[in-house]
């Protein structure tokens, strides 16, 4: 199931970090040097180099992928991309091979490697050979990526500059810093035995009281695994309990709508999003692009008017983790209807309700 949630995962390469647009997969996405930077709302970050970004002597293996989940001591994971004609006759024989700064760092056998052919990469889970080339990468300035096989040589030559910031960002953002299962910067801080956040990967892993809600394809919101593969859907455990955040069907050209679950073990109910509109305090059954934030505990949403994120309604809440119903407060709401081009990003939009807002503060807007 991992590698399933990575290939949805490696779409996440051009976003906009307070609103991410529907395809891209991450709520949070920065652009470090040559490196692209991005994580979804489980906490599982990427780290790649496009082939257009800093490669020469041939862009054709140049566009590596670094991921991690957030899990404590998580493995750290590597994709190499297909030379090029290694579909469909590819050649087990060949050898991938990692050098910085002129010394090798990493070498295996083609037959050795996990084949993602659906991705065209190779995949390598050699967690502790990893970590040791990542680091040595990041305190280099060149790596060059070389493939030998029976379809005959190739390789590329990869600058390294703005890697370590780029590690550095995912440690900060995963909790890891100062830690003993950081990348860069290591500590003497212990892991946690285990984080509140996870990716939900499979239709599999959800609970039949969940199952019953979903699986009717006459329903608003029928979703199946098409539909898990395409959203980021996570879950979140408050202590009191556990809170779902799935896909409610297919996604629309910017706009993937999401439902709510909360419950404990197998015992799940759709909840609601805790909504005011002008009639007065109500709630929505579902909202749109949400995003996560493990560290204050606030989930917000986006609905966006258009993809240039100039106009459309957004809302945020907090989690209470003592809560043993539904454990959203609604905080802020924001709205913009004139799409004109202006004041774009949810956080430039006027606030139309805040639980401190004076009636007259709220007709000015």
């Amino acid at each position: 199931m991992r590698r399933d949630m990575f290939i949805r995962f490696l779409a996440s390469v051009v976003v906009v970090c307070s609103f991410p647009p529907v395809g891209a997969r991450a709520f949070e996405y920065r652009q470090i040097e040559g490196w692209a930077v991005s994580c979804n709302n489980a906490y599982t970050c990427n780290i790649s180099l496009t082939s257009a970004a800093g490669a020469s002597g041939g862009a054709t293996l140049a566009a590596i992928q670094w991921q991690r989940s957030v899990a404590p001591s998580a493995p750290l994971t590597l994709s190499i991309p297909y030379p090029p004609g290694f579909l469909p006759r590819g050649d087990a024989s060949g050898a991938i091979t990692i050098a910085v700064d002129g010394v090798t760092g990493f070498s295996a056998d083609i037959a050795d490697l996990v084949r993602e052919d659906a991705l065209g990469m190779f995949g390598v889970n050699e967690p502790e050979v990893l970590v040791a080339l990542f680091r040595k990468m990041a305190d280099g300035t060149r790596a060059t990526i070389r493939y030998e096989g029976g379809i005959g040589s190739f390789s590329s030559e990869i600058v390294l500059t703005g890697l370590s910031d780029a590690a550095r960002f995912i440690d900060d953002w995963q909790g890891r810093g100062g830690r003993t299962d950081a990348l860069i910067d290591v500590g003497e801080k212990t892991p946690p035995e285990s984080v509140d956040v996870w990716t939900i990967d499979s239709y599999d892993e959800l609970p039949p009281s969940i199952l019953r809600n979903l699986s009717d394809p006459e329903s608003a919101c029928y979703t199946d695994q098409s539909h898990i593969d395409q959203a980021d859907a996570f879950a979140f455990n408050t202590g009191k309990s556990t809170i779902m955040l799935l896909p409610c069907g297919p996604s629309g050209a910017y706009n993937q709508p999401y439902q709510l679950y909360v419950g404990k073990d197998d015992e799940f109910h759709r909840a609601e999003f805790p909504n005011v509109s002008d009639a007065g305090i109500t709630v929505l059954d579902t909202v749109y692009n949400v995003n996560f934030d493990l560290k204050e505990k606030l989930l917000s949403s986006v609905y966006l008017g258009r993809g240039l994120g100039d106009c459309g309604l957004a809302h945020y809440w907090t989690i209470n983790e003592a809560a043993a119903g539904n454990p959203l407060a609604l905080t802020l709401e924001r709205s913009k209807t004139a799409c004109d081009g202006v004041d774009i990003g949810p956080e430039n939009w006027p606030e139309i309700w805040r639980p401190q807002m004076t009636a007259d503060e709220r007709e000015e807007r």
